[in-house]
């Protein structure tokens, strides 16, 4: 293949009053990302009155140092080191186009917040410059998105899932729920309702969590590239070759006729075939391919790999965290974890599922990964934007071993082993409940109950979860399909036995005329 896959968090707001932050969520996505996004939020909540705040514009003063002091910081950063990084702001209007990233291939360009979106198009009009709308699925004319006044070639992708939820269709197995004030995800704006009025567009997902960039549970978009330069990631969007996920990473590659996915394809014969390649975190449970936004067939995932072989190739993740009711210890609301996992066979890659800043990993040598990461739960009021939810760490370890070997774990002092075939027939976990009957027992006094709840519910925990066999996270799956006289949209949407969900882009297939 021609192409290479290359991950990153393409909704990554900086508001006026982070601005300090820029530099670590710069050094955070170069840990964590393939290139850098940053879309610059110039609007913040002012009060009406004494009871009531809305949002509007910042001063267009403040607006202007701010948007000169990031291009000036990514144009030192350019300099220094070898990381590709595109520059961008947040469009909102009057709202009755829908919410807009706009970005500029290159790091310069002028902030134009004009009332409409077919006022952007006039003004970028024969500009590298393109708007990616987000959270589609609010009310139209509402901040949800307004079909009849888009633009393919402005808008070449659209955000299908983030911080928000899903804004694949009006009826999903993900919801779009987080965001209350801004009412309920209907049809109208949704990614479905846009491909069914005849929109070329690729598919995304990404954070809009407005706290931390790359953030693995929010969503985040993959683009295969002929390279890792500016122009080949830029004209990889342009082209819609790009995918989205929900969670850790699931890399799907489609292509029709053998052209990739985001190509609009003629062909001279009645039928063609889809091909769907995908590298997923887990076990994959189903493809489904969609036709004009509506479900046309299901692939199932096989089977297992027979694991009476010798060794064997599996992936599987430790995730660390939970921890004591932080409204009765909110001092204990963060956990620093110390780790190591060593395994007689080899470690071949691994992937870290970071929801915060304070988290890394070393491999040792093939046979051993260090690793340091910090959990936290908030004792934050809720927050209308931003994410205050409980943030376990955790990774996943891509690893080939003898099936009856050991893999063995050490985490905060405490040991655990598992041999490979228990780590694939079911999850583990292991709890700290001494140090919660250490905390209950000092802070109040209680040493007895009739049942586990008081350590149990207060005990830091680390989940060994089922490992995955190769045959079970790398999966190709085909599709034949018919050719008609009416131009025909077709997707991939795989979803993984623990729900996380990834979908490429479009292909579009017409009779040849």
């Amino acid at each position: 293949m021609k192409y290479k896959s290359y991950i990153s968090d393409l909704h990554v707001n900086l508001h006026p009053d982070q601005m300090e932050k820029l530099d670590q969520w710069y050094q955070h996505m170069r840990k964590v990302a393939d290139f850098f996004t940053i879309a610059y939020y110039p609007y913040h909540m002012v009060p009406v009155n004494s009871d009531f705040e809305t949002e509007e514009e910042i001063d267009p003063t403040l607006m202007q140092k701010q948007w000169e002091n990031i291009i000036n910081y990514l144009k030192i950063r350019g300099r220094k080191d070898k990381f590709i990084s595109f520059l961008g702001y947040e469009w909102q209007g009057t709202g009755e186009d829908g919410d807009h990233n706009i970005y500029f291939k290159e790091n310069h360009g002028e902030i134009l917040l004009m009332p409409r979106y077919h006022d952007l198009v006039a003004a970028f009009k024969d500009q590298d410059v393109i708007a990616i709308p987000h959270h589609l699925g609010y009310s139209v004319g509402n901040r949800g998105k307004n079909w009849t006044t888009n633009d393919d070639e402005f808008s070449p992708i659209v955000e299908i899932y983030s911080h928000h939820g899903s804004s694949e269709s009006d009826q999903t197995n993900l919801p779009m729920a987080r965001h209350h004030h801004m009412g309920p995800r209907v049809d109208g704006g949704t990614v479905k309702e846009g491909i069914k009025q005849a929109y070329h567009f690729g598919i995304i997902a990404s954070g809009d969590n407005h706290e931390v960039p790359a953030l693995v549970k929010h969503g985040r978009a993959g683009v295969w590239a002929e390279n890792y330069t500016k122009d080949a990631l830029w004209s990889a969007i342009k082209n819609r070759r790009t995918f989205g996920f929900t969670d850790s990473i699931i890399k799907i590659w489609m292509e029709a006729a053998d052209q990739p996915m985001g190509s609009i394809i003629e062909s001279d014969n009645p039928t063609e075939t889809i091909t769907a390649k995908v590298t997923s975190n887990s076990k994959i449970e189903r493809f489904e391919l969609y036709k004009d936004g509506c479900i046309s067939a299901i692939g199932l995932a096989p089977q297992p790999t027979d694991t009476n072989n010798k060794e064997i190739t599996f992936k599987f993740k430790v995730e660390c965290g939970w921890g004591p009711d932080v409204k009765f210890f909110p001092d204990l609301a963060e956990k620093d974890w110390i780790g190591q996992i060593t395994t007689s066979g080899t470690f071949l890659s691994v992937e870290p599922v970071y929801n915060s800043f304070q988290n890394d990993y070393k491999l040792i040598n093939e046979h051993t990964v260090n690793f340091t990461a910090t959990s936290h739960q908030s004792v934050k009021k809720d927050n209308w934007m931003r994410d205050n939810s409980l943030k376990n760490e955790g990774f996943i370890f891509e690893v080939t071993a003898p099936i009856n070997s050991e893999i063995s774990i050490t985490i905060n002092n405490k040991k655990s082993k598992l041999t490979v075939k228990e780590l694939l027939a079911k999850s583990h976990l292991s709890v700290y409940e001494d140090e919660a009957k250490l905390l209950l027992q000092e802070r109040a006094n209680l040493t007895e109950y009739y049942r586990s709840d008081s350590w149990y519910h207060n005990a830091y925990k680390v989940k060994f979860h089922r490992a995955a066999t190769k045959n079970e996270y790398m999966i190709n799956q085909t599709f034949t399909i018919p050719v008609t006289e009416h131009e025909t949209n077709y997707f991939v949407k795989v979803v993984q036995a623990d729900g996380q969900t990834g979908w490429s882009s479009p292909v579009w297939i017409v009779e040849k005329k």
